[in-house]
């Protein structure tokens, strides 16, 4: 007795205790988890520390460039070429998203046309089945009135003779009519059933429609270097991307003035052009012949078969004139306008 009266004492302490060594055991795990989550805030801190002070090393530099006058002169020019960079990968990420929703615009009503026709053959099959069933329901509806008049038109000998028999058969008419209604019942509701079903929803854009996009956005890749191909303003808006501004001459205060007035001129141009998208199709309907694929399952064609550009690519896509030779630049090897960005 005294025993039992000991432990039922010490259960109470027991638990407390039990309670007490997870409860440590959680703020352990806690504290463990709070050390590692500092850790991780103290290495961010540390970066953003570092990209603090280059950001600093770099104004300063740029100040320094910008009090002398030739070199400032020179930066302004490679800031206008970043900036006409920027412009063009604009451009293209923007004409990639706009093919990509016209893309998927027409999956979605291909796949729902489809699922559509499907539904409409499950719902004749239906029909039809509703149509056989209404014709022999109407035909036991028949015989059972048949029947009911059979027995009305029986004096009371014939009846007790036939009467049963004829029951009999008007019984079982009846019941095939409530089987009837039952299938009939059934079949409509299969009919509200099939009508309710949602669409189905593209699970992402098909290889074929990737590749289309692909070849565009190529495209005007292509067209935009053309555009800018004018005193070498492509090449030198790559290189300024690539390089440092002190690393980069443009010549003396006017050769910089008028290349910064080249490179708005074109900008301009690029924005007003109004038959940009005859000259990106006719290049794209060009390139979507030429390019090929490392395997079958890849959406970026191979790099080799963009190497050169045709500046004045006419229906048929080739050069036009002696002096519209191929550029010989590879918007896919040297990446143009951020162009894996963008492509799908």
């Amino acid at each position: 007795m005294f025993a039992e009266l000991t432990a039922r004492r010490n259960d109470p302490d027991q638990e407390q205790l039990l309670k007490l060594y997870w409860n440590r055991a959680n703020v352990k795990r806690e504290l463990k988890n709070l050390r590692s989550e500092r850790y991780e805030l103290l290495d961010k801190l540390k970066e953003q520390e570092g990209a603090i002070i280059r950001a600093q090393e770099q104004l300063e530099g740029l100040e320094r460039l910008l009090t002398n006058p030739l070199a400032a002169a020179n930066a302004m020019v490679y800031f206008q070429l970043r900036h006409m960079w920027r412009v063009a990968a604009l451009r293209l990420e923007q004409f990639g998203k706009e093919l990509q929703l016209q893309r998927e615009k027409r999956e979605r009503a291909q796949l729902h046309e489809s699922a559509m026709a499907k539904r409409q053959r499950r719902l004749a099959a239906v029909q039809e089945k509703i149509s056989e069933i209404q014709q022999k329901r109407k035909i036991i509806i028949e015989e059972a009135l048949r029947l009911e008049q059979r027995l009305e038109r029986m004096n009371f000998i014939v009846r007790l003779l036939k009467g049963r028999r004829v029951r009999g058969r008007l019984h079982r008419a009846r019941t095939g009519r409530e089987v009837f209604e039952q299938r009939l019942e059934e079949f409509n509701e299969l009919i509200e059933k099939i009508e309710g079903e949602p669409l189905p929803e593209p699970e992402g854009l098909s290889l074929e429609s990737r590749r289309i996009i692909n070849t565009a956005i190529i495209a005007f890749a292509q067209h935009l270097v053309v555009h800018f191909s004018e005193h070498d303003l492509a090449s030198l808006a790559k290189a300024a991307t690539q390089r440092p501004v002190a690393d980069m001459k443009f010549g003396d205060r006017r050769s910089c003035d008028r290349m910064v007035e080249r490179i708005r001129e074109r900008i301009e141009e690029l924005r007003q052009d109004k038959s940009l998208p005859d000259h990106v199709k006719r290049r794209s309907d060009h390139l979507i012949n030429e390019v090929d694929y490392s395997n079958d399952t890849d959406a970026i064609p191979r790099a080799d078969c963009v190497q050169n550009i045709s500046p004045a690519a006419g229906p048929e896509g080739l050069a036009r004139r002696v002096s519209d030779a191929p550029l010989r630049i590879n918007v896919l090897a040297d990446d143009y306008w951020d162009l894996y960005t963008i492509l799908r």
